[in-house]
C-alpha cells in the first residue's frame, strides 16, 4: 500500500473527517495490508488498486468469521477505497456497511422514541442483519421490520418515526451551510436556485475530476439530465409546496435502461429493500418514509422549520421515480409584489 500517500489524503481532509487520531490511521493501514496480504494468496502480484468486488466480499466473510466484520475494521478499507480510486469496491464496500447498519440504527431509534417498554414488547426478540449481510437478504429483515412497527404504533406513527429516524441523515450542523444559503437568499425562490446551482456545480466537479458522486460516476448524460429536471436537488416550489425528485440511485445505468423493473432498480437507493425489485417482492410502503425524511432534513435546517412531508411516487411502489412533496409554512412564502 501507499502508505504516505494514504496519509497526505487523510490530512488534507477531504473525502475524510478531518482530525482522525494516530491511534485510528494505523488501524486502517493495518486493515489495509491485512487485505492486500488476504488477495495475494490466490493472486500474488495483486494490489489493493487492481482488487474486485469479490475480493472485498471474500475478505468481509473471512473477517465475519474470525468476528472481526464490524464497523471500524471497514470504514479503513473505504477510506483507502476512496483515496486508491477503486471504484467498484469502494461501491461493495458502501453496500456492506449500509446493510449492516441501517437497521441496527433503526432499531436504537426506536428504542429512543417509544421507550424501553414498548421497544420491549415489539423488537426485544428482532435480531437486525448483521454487516456483511447479503443485500438480497435485507428485504425480508426490513419487511419484518417494517410489521413489527406497523402492527405496534400504527401506519401514520410508522411513517413519522422514520420521516424523524433516517439513519442516513446527518445532525442539523452538518447542513449548516443550508442555513446560511437560505439567510443570504432573496426568497424561499432564490434558495432553491442557489441551491440547485450548487448540487450542478458539486456533480460537475465529480465528473471533471472522475470522482464518485457517493456510489456513482458522472457523465455528461448524467449531468444534462440533472439540469433538465429542476425537482433534482434544488427542488421546485408551487404555491406552498416543494416538489423533490431524487437522482438516480445509479444515473448512468437508469438513464440506458428501457426495462422497467430494471429502470425501478437502479432508481431505489434504499439497501434495506432495493433488491425487492428484481425479486418481485413487495415492500411497506410506508418504508420511502424514511427517503422522504432525508430529503426533508436539510431544507428543514435552511428555513429553520419543521416540515411536513409526503411520498408521492417511488421505486418501491412500482415508479420509475421517487418524488417527495413538502408543505411550506405561510409565512415563509414569497410576499405578492
Amino acid at each position: 500500500m501507499d502508505e504516505k500517500g494514504f496519509r497526505e489524503f487523510i490530512k488534507e481532509g477531504k473525502r475524510v473527517p478531518k482530525g482522525l487520531t494516530e491511534k485510528t490511521i494505523r488501524s486502517h493501514i493495518r486493515m489495509v495490508k491485512e487485505f492486500e496480504t488476504f488477495v495475494r494468496r490466490k493472486s500474488p502480484k495483486k494490489q489493493f488498486k487492481d482488487a474486485k468486488d469479490r475480493d472485498i466480499k471474500a475478505f468481509a466473510k473471512h473477517l465475519a468469521d474470525k468476528n472481526r466484520n464490524n464497523y471500524n475494521n471497514l470504514i479503513g478499507l473505504l477510506r483507502y477505497a476512496r483515496y486508491s480510486g477503486n471504484d467498484c469496491v469502494t461501491i461493495a464496500l458502501l453496500d456492506i456497511l449500509q446493510s449492516g447498519i441501517v437497521l441496527k440504527t433503526m432499531c436504537s431509534s426506536a428504542r429512543k422514541e417509544l421507550g424501553m417498554r414498548k421497544y420491549e414488547e415489539l423488537l426485544s426478540d428482532y435480531k437486525p442483519p448483521g454487516i456483511g449481510t447479503s443485500p438480497k437478504l435485507m428485504p425480508s429483515a426490513t419487511s419484518e421490520f417494517m410489521s413489527r412497527m406497523e402492527s405496534g404504533i400504527g401506519e401514520e406513527a410508522t411513517r413519522q418515526f422514520l420521516l424523524a429516524n433516517c439513519p442516513d441523515v446527518g445532525p442539523p450542523e452538518y447542513y449548516a451551510e443550508e442555513r446560511k444559503m437560505f439567510l443570504g437568499s432573496k426568497d424561499i425562490d432564490d434558495y432553491l436556485r442557489r441551491r440547485r446551482r450548487k448540487f450542478i456545480k458539486e456533480l460537475e466537479e465529480h465528473m471533471k475530476n472522475e470522482t464518485l458522486f457517493f456510489n456513482q460516476r458522472i457523465d455528461q448524460d448524467t449531468l444534462d439530465f440533472v439540469r433538465e429536471n429542476a425537482e433534482i436537488a434544488g427542488g421546485v416550489r408551487k404555491g406552498s409546496k416543494i416538489f423533490l425528485t431524487k437522482v438516480p440511485y445509479m444515473a448512468i445505468e437508469y438513464l440506458r435502461e428501457q426495462d422497467s423493473t430494471k429502470k425501478r432498480y437502479y432508481m431505489c437507493h434504499c439497501p434495506l429493500a432495493r433488491e425487492s425489485i428484481p425479486a418481485g417482492k413487495v415492500m411497506s410502503h410506508n418504508l420511502c418514509y424514511c427517503s422522504a425524511g432525508f430529503e426533508k432534513r436539510p431544507i428543514e435546517v435552511a428555513l429553520g422549520k419543521t416540515l411536513k412531508a409526503k411520498v408521492l411516487k417511488s421505486a418501491l411502489w412500482g415508479d420509475t421515480v421517487c418524488r417527495f412533496v413538502l408543505e411550506i409554512p405561510r409565512e415563509l412564502l414569497p410576499k405578492k409584489t
